[in-house]
């Protein structure tokens, strides 16, 4: 079935509306990068005032055409772009690129309706429309250039020939998605297709993505996004992409939380405005990319030697310091470095003159470079079983002995593990070029490609389905009818009737009534303020642990009520008694509500601390028990929920039941905006978990924040 958009990427023809012969403006340069870059459909400038263009038959309006047109690139003044849009339309214009600027990325009202506008017109006609403020696209294989960006004005880098596949690149702002291209061809990449999303008044980064992910061109998407309009439509896209097992590398800025919002839960304040799409991104399989030689290194490994099947990584090298270093920066990427077996050190062994080592790294001098060292040991290492990726460490200076590059080619395409090579001297231009040759990934930063490496040597998550949970009529009119903030015994109210367990406790309004409360639930007993002002107790003397007695109690409570008074003078609802929890290890779980992407989970070793360490993860909900489990394991303190150095194993099943039960009444009840449990107090295995305490902010509570933050 042929895809909505193929008419977009593969048009039969284009026209240039105010089409130019000067090159100093915009028009000139699409038509001429168009003819340029080798397009072989139809070409019809448009311009009223001309008979002839460059050479080839102009129309004074697309209506005079006379037949319908693929794709209309608009270039024109701002203020002409609409009416041009309804003419293109009614014309049977298929798919309109809107280079021009102007609207909504402007400052003002006017703009934004006019953006507004484009997509209303879209919907309206069924016109599919690019942009605004788009640089363009770029189809690499008809080729077909609708961009005025100068990347491809001379695409003559050389490509990799031995390849198992093309990039697609993706990107909101055309300026860095045509760079990244760029810098892909310096290193050899072969690329399929380069999308600048803009504005998105109409298609978006989902639509691109669907369409990159049923093209048989390409095999590995490059996405590069500030910000992602159409969640739903890119969840889907990216379910596609993890069951075809086609690899997504993401770039995805503006991940500070300058201008951010005001948050009272510690969930929000850990989270930021990134926890949403680093949970989107885990949960599909997307590899996030902090820079770019990160990105490009990853899209090269992918389409020269593929995903590494598992961590084990063989270094070898010619110099013994370079190969340390190689070795060093592996292991800082979480890789593994495993020593060879003794049948494999025996063959290497052969290989190596005396001075060089058959450990890992594998060195086999300079002496190798030029005797076929380097090459025997890459296919006895490959071949041993005992590494799933290699690093070659040499010298690509010009001054450097050059290796038998045909020989190195062979061996490369038959070994069945990725391998870059790591130059510890200045890239020369013959070697870089022999390295692609080679369909070798090239680099001069060591540590860019071990992250990559890295990153690609993580398992694949599996996905799960989760059912919808099922909660009592009653819980969402609680949450609605109530006020900004919930206080915790009204928040473990919800989370029982949701079916969640929480501790034995009692609401009391006075000493006598805390000490009968505490004479019921069994001594020792834990004292807490409730108000709605006052959400993390601990930082105004809000609570009392461990009391013993009923003395203990009785002062207690006079002076929680004293902390009331003096922080949220009639605003207090009493105080809390509770059973005291047998200790354990403090976690937190967390919800914050994405106006995108919907409740965002995080989990992790909790307490008053959690702001300091921020060791936790994140998912989209619903999450599966399984899900939650994965989530725990990302923790770099997991080690501490199965034994760690003697220690007892913790609840873990109970505790990813939690993350999962909570994820499930978020979904269920999206007036929910903010939930905290915190701290969670995990017990031994078997044990199961006790919750502490517990925050919920109301959904339009959240809102009214985020506006008092931007105000």
């Amino acid at each position: 079935m042929t895809h909505p958009l193929h008419s977009l990427i593969w048009p039969q023809s284009v026209a240039v509306i105010g089409a130019s012969e000067d090159l100093s403006k915009i028009n000139g340069r699409l038509l001429a990068f168009l003819r340029n870059s080798g397009y072989t459909g139809r070409i019809i400038p448009i311009n009223p005032k001309r008979a002839e263009v460059s050479g080839l038959p102009a129309f004074p309006s697309i209506d005079a055409v006379g037949e319908p047109v693929d794709i209309a690139l608009i270039a024109i003044g701002a203020d002409m772009v609409l009416s041009e849009l309804e003419r293109c339309a009614a014309a049977g214009v298929r798919n309109a690129i809107v280079i021009t600027s102007g609207f909504a990325e402007e400052a003002g009202g006017e703009g934004a309706k006019a953006q507004a506008r484009m997509g209303e017109i879209a919907r309206e006609t069924g016109m599919r429309i690019v942009g605004p403020n788009t640089v363009g696209i770029y189809n690499a294989i008809a080729p077909c250039a609708a961009t005025f960006s100068p990347t491809v004005e001379k695409a003559s880098e050389k490509v990799a020939e031995f390849n198992s596949g093309r990039v697609g690149i993706i990107a909101n702002s055309g300026g860095v998605g045509f760079a990244l291209y760029s810098h892909g061809r310096r290193l050899g990449i072969p690329f399929s297709h380069v999308i600048a999303s803009g504005n998105e008044a109409d298609l978006s980064i989902a639509d691109y993505l669907d369409y990159l992910v049923e093209d048989d061109d390409t095999s590995v998407i490059l996405l590069f996004c500030e910000a992602i309009r159409d969640a739903q439509g890119f969840r889907k896209a990216a379910a596609k992409a993890a069951d075809k097992g086609k690899p997504i590398i993401a770039i995805k800025v503006g991940q500070s939380d300058a201008g951010g919002r005001a948050t009272a839960s510690h969930t929000a304040s850990v989270a930021g405005n990134h926890a949403a799409y680093r949970a989107l991104f885990a949960e599909y399989g997307i590899i996030e990319a902090l820079y770019l030689s990160e990105a490009m290194m990853m899209a090269s490994l992918l389409v020269t030697g593929g995903r590494p099947k598992g961590n084990r990584v063989g270094v070898v090298t010619v110099s013994g310091g370079a190969g340390a270093w190689a070795a060093d920066a592996l292991e800082r990427a979480g890789l593994d470095l495993p020593m060879p077996s003794e049948g494999t050190r025996a063959e290497l062994g052969k290989l190596l003159p005396s001075y060089g080592s058959a450990i890992n790294p594998i060195d086999v001098t300079a002496s190798g470079a030029r005797n076929g060292g380097v090459q025997a040991a890459l296919e006895t290492l490959a071949a041993s079983g005992e590494v799933d990726s290699i690093v070659l460490v040499l010298s690509a200076a010009a001054s450097f002995v050059t290796l038998d590059q045909d020989s190195l080619a062979k061996v490369v395409a038959k070994i069945g593990v990725p391998v870059f090579v790591y130059s510890y001297t200045v890239i020369s231009e013959a070697w870089r070029e022999g390295m692609i040759a080679c369909n070798l990934p090239l680099t001069n930063d060591v540590n860019s490609g071990a992250i990559a490496l890295g990153l690609l040597a993580q398992p694949v998550p599996e996905r799960s389905m989760t059912p919808p949970v099922a909660v009592p009529p009653g819980v969402a009119a609680a949450v609605t009818g109530a006020r900004e903030s919930l206080c915790e015994y009204e928040v473990k109210a919800i989370l029982k009737a949701a079916g969640i367990d929480t501790a034995p406790e009692m609401l009391v309004n006075s000493a006598d009534e805390a000490e009968k409360a505490a004479e019921s639930l069994g001594y020792p007993v834990v004292m807490k303020i409730q108000s709605p002002r006052i959400q993390h107790k601990t930082e105004v003397g809000g609570l009392r642990l461990n009391l013993k007695d009923a003395a203990a109690v009785r002062e207690a409570y006079d002076a929680l009520a004293a902390v009331g008074e003096r922080h949220a003078p009639g605003a207090v609802d009493g105080v809390l008694v509770q059973t005291m929890a047998p200790s354990g290890t403090e976690i937190i779980v967390g919800m914050v509500r994405d106006d995108s992407f919907g409740p965002v989970m995080m989990v992790g070793f909790g307490g008053v601390a959690i702001e300091l360490y921020k060791d936790v993860a994140y998912g989209l909900g619903p999450v599966s028990p399984e899900k939650a489990r994965a989530m725990l394991d990302e923790l770099k303190s997991a080690p501490l929920l199965h034994g760690y150095r003697g220690r007892p194993a913790l609840a873990v099943d109970a505790l990813a039941k939690l993350v999962s039960d909570v994820s499930r009444l978020a979904v269920a009840v999206p007036e929910i905006g903010e939930m905290e449990i915190n701290p969670v107090i995990l017990h031994a295995d078997g044990s199961g978990l006790t919750i502490a305490d517990a925050l919920l902010i109301r959904a339009e509570a959240t809102t009214d924040h985020a506006l008092e933050a931007a105000e």
